[in-house]
């Protein structure tokens, strides 16, 4: 009778322990890897990997999902027993560009960067970026005019003042997007690819997936998901071994005070019949951190969305001026115009109100 109720017990807590695993994909079935879930307070749960599975719902019920290229929504764990949920395409656009004989191509990005932590979100941070392409030289310049800040604690000066201005240059427009530092990486064979029968291509090096690359010719878009600092730490991992194998050493195992288990690119350029894009057509791109810092036992992601917003051909004299006028402070309730005005995916109901909360503690103090 005990061995027979143990075992039941066992099956219990097993049934449990799976129905806690969640997995993300999108409306034609395809894994959403680097999705932010988060719980009712807005305290973080986890992150999805390259093939859309929360390890670990963690007990709550509710579940609120957010990621740059698809609507947030909100997930009753009880009403997905297949424990699959399918994310709405957010269909954020580019606006149509008319080219004109101008010096400089124009191109308004528009970021928000949020921490969170165990205890819900502690940094937020959120700005408009011009950026310009010379195109006579082709050169890139960004500068970041209108920024919103909501801090909490500590971290009002730690995350201001040492990574603040290095999360305004994330959202700067590249000359050279993933896609093409996946394939130029692969042409040396430092890269793989392989395509799947839905027609994804996998990235992958000869250690793990690293991504994958979706493109839509009818849709018109390029969809690519790169772990790039998982590629660089497999490389470097590679190269310090060959180095203490050359002289007859083993490397040394040490405590990591920070770990991440999930990171990695996500970007959407638009492209034309052929395949192609222009530094112009970047539609939105995401960054993602999570891990642990293990000296504070705490676990954290750093959430990071750029959309672009506007694009024109202007010349010096127009863009000396349009620069001036986005030089302004933005407020909460500026920040959340701006949004609806350029018909940016609102974040999910339990971030935006947590949000709203640091703003209130920055008026504070």
């Amino acid at each position: 009778m005990k061995k027979s109720l143990f075992l039941f017990l066992l099956l219990v807590i097993a049934a449990a322990a799976h129905a806690q695993r969640v997995q993300v994909v999108d409306t034609d079935g395809l894994p959403i890897a680097a999705v932010c879930v988060t719980n009712e307070r807005g305290a973080l749960v986890g992150t999805t990997d390259h093939d859309g599975w929360l390890a670990d719902a963690k007990g709550h019920k509710h579940l609120y999902l957010s990621h740059v290229a698809f609507k947030a929504m909100d997930v009753n764990i009880d009403t997905i027993p297949s424990g699959c949920v399918v994310m709405q395409d957010a269909n954020f656009q580019l606006s149509e560009l008319e080219v004109k004989p101008k010096e400089l191509l124009y191109v308004q990005t528009y970021y928000r960067c949020i921490y969170v932590c165990d205890d819900g979100p502690i940094y937020f941070r959120a700005g408009v970026v011009d950026n310009t392409y010379e195109l006579a030289k082709r050169k890139v310049s960004a500068k970041t005019r209108s920024v919103s800040r909501g801090k909490n604690g500590l971290y009002r000066f730690i995350i201001s003042t040492l990574v603040g201005r290095y999360i305004d240059q994330w959202a700067r427009i590249d000359t050279l997007p993933d896609y093409k530092k996946i394939v130029k990486l692969a042409d040396k064979g430092m890269l793989s690819l392989s395509q799947e029968p839905s027609g994804r291509q996998v990235v992958s090096d000869t250690i793990s997936v690293l991504g994958y690359i979706d493109e839509d010719l009818q849709g018109g878009t390029r969809t690519t998901n790169f772990d790039i600092w998982a590629y660089h730490d497999h490389v470097e991992e590679a190269e310090e071994e060959a180095k203490l194998r050359a002289k007859g050493k083993k490397k040394k195992e040490k405590k990591e005070k920070y770990t991440a288990d999930n990171r990695g690119y996500y970007e959407v350029y638009n492209i034309s019949e052929d395949g192609q894009s222009r530094i112009d057509d970047l539609v939105m791109k995401q960054a993602l951190v999570s891990g642990r810092m293990e000296d504070l036992e705490m676990d954290y992601i750093i959430l990071f969305e750029t959309f672009t917003i506007g694009r024109d051909y202007i010349d010096k004299k127009e863009f000396k001026q349009t620069r001036k006028e986005n030089e302004v402070e933005m407020d909460i309730n500026e920040l959340r115009r701006l949004e609806q005005n350029h018909h940016i995916p609102p974040l999910a109901p339990n971030l935006k109100a947590a949000v709203d909360e640091l703003f209130k503690k920055e008026l504070k103090n």
